[in-house]
């Protein structure tokens, strides 16, 4: 729904986005779920509160375990501080909810 109407007025930057997307889509050297991992301490690192639910739900559903979200938090913390974990904590919260369900 947002890239559409992002193409409505700028489809060279919504082809931009999706051409990107493609690097966490598709395994290479790493696979999708690895991928994933490290988009999640990355958007923790840059202190995207909002991100954090989506990137550990796309990880979970490429396989990824709540024993590996959790140490991909770790080495967060470890390089980007305890405030990192502030940030995540709601996002990760709600998805362990969900998969206990």
């Amino acid at each position: 729904e947002t890239l559409k109407a992002i193409h409505d007025h700028n489809p060279e930057l919504v082809e931009l986005i999706e051409s990107l997307d493609k690097v966490l889509l598709e395994d290479g050297a790493l696979d999708r779920k690895t991928k994933r991992l490290i988009a999640l301490a990355c958007v923790a690192t840059r202190m995207c509160e909002d991100c954090i639910y989506p990137q550990a739900k796309v990880a979970m559903n490429y396989g990824a375990t709540k024993e590996e979200i959790l140490e991909a938090m770790q080495v967060c913390i470890i390089t980007g501080g305890v405030p990192t974990f502030s940030v995540a904590k709601k996002g990760l919260m709600k998805l362990f909810r969900e998969m206990e369900d």
